[in-house]
């Protein structure tokens, strides 16, 4: 069997981030999400979580409201947590 060449080039992929493999177009404003981050702390992988009011988020951070107050984490350390 042959294949046709289409003579397209093969892009380089951009870098990418955990929760970019997560289906969340979900997510709305005003809709309260959990978000986890993992540390080392001494020697032991540990969590933390925090239950958010969803603003937006882009390229690299998410914008939310927690406990009242107006919040921008960092998606590289902050992912969707189901």
């Amino acid at each position: 069997m042959s294949m046709q060449r289409t003579g397209a080039r093969n892009r380089s992929l951009e870098p990418h981030r955990q929760d970019d493999f997560v289906a969340v177009p979900y997510l709305r404003q005003g809709q309260l999400i959990s978000l986890i981050r993992w540390s080392l702390v001494g020697g032991e992988w540990k969590y933390t979580t925090i239950l958010a009011e969803y603003l937006h988020r882009d390229e690299g951070s998410w914008y939310l409201v927690i406990n009242g107050s107006r919040a921008k984490l960092d998606r590289s350390e902050w992912a969707i947590f189901n």
